[in-house]
């Protein structure tokens, strides 16, 4: 029998950090002498600790091994039907329901899913996206679609994939969300042209450094020591 795992959802990367900061902050009020109420202060730490423990992704161990043998099994069954990304942005007659029976179908699996990728895959925002992997295909016929648009396919084999950081990402969504929502549909090239083109930007939108000026002062002993210099050479 196939060894299966938890479909308890788990924290992102980002959460993880937050709540990091939180245990920090309610252990730093904790330990204040000055503090009016210490043990509703412990109450909230205690909390806080409860919530890392219980939610966040845990190292694989030794389970590993059945860890990625299930996550592969996992991620083929969960692609068996799954509409594809022409179908998912058009939206032709019969997509809702395709999408529908789909996700029914594939809920527990793909929570199992998810959760297998944030264990396996520590600190990668992007590791649960389940969208780096939506079939290109498209089984529907696309007349009458709701939404006509441009095709856009992400490869059969994503290999090393370019990731953005979970500031990369809020920079970008503050740009342009049509852009943000687009990253996990981009081929590996383009979402390295967009981390390329991203870092150009920032960089350019960052305050320049102010020229240092010489002041008055230090300019006329500048002069004073160049005209001493020549007066020992002519000499």
């Amino acid at each position: 029998m196939e060894t299966t795992f938890d479909t308890k959802p788990l924290l992102r990367p980002a959460q993880v950090e937050n709540l990091k900061q939180e245990i920090s902050s309610a252990e730093s009020r904790m330990q204040n002498k000055d503090i009016m109420d210490r043990g509703e202060a412990r109450k909230q730490w205690l909390r806080l600790k409860k919530n890392m423990e219980d939610q966040a992704p845990r190292a694989p161990g030794n389970e590993e091994g059945e860890m990625v043998k299930r996550e592969k099994a996992l991620l083929d069954d969960i692609l068996q039907g799954m509409p594809s990304q022409e179908e998912m942005r058009k939206a032709p007659p019969g997509a809702v329901d395709k999408h529908m029976v789909w996700e029914k179908r594939n809920k527990p699996k793909i929570l199992e899913w998810k959760n297998l990728r944030l264990r396996l895959r520590p600190g990668e925002t992007e590791a649960p996206n389940l969208e780096r992997f939506r079939p290109r295909d498209s089984t529907l016929n696309m007349d009458n679609a709701v939404i006509p648009g441009r095709q856009i396919y992400i490869p059969d084999e994503v290999g090393s994939t370019v990731t953005f950081s979970d500031a990369e990402l809020t920079e970008i969504r503050a740009r342009s969300p049509e852009v943000a929502d687009m990253i996990g549909l981009m081929t590996n090239e383009q979402r390295s042209q967009a981390k390329a083109l991203l870092q150009k930007i920032v960089t350019k939108s960052a305050p320049k450094k102010q020229k240092r000026t010489m002041s008055a002062e230090h300019k006329a002993k500048l002069m004073a020591g160049r005209d001493r210099a020549r007066a020992n050479k002519a000499a």
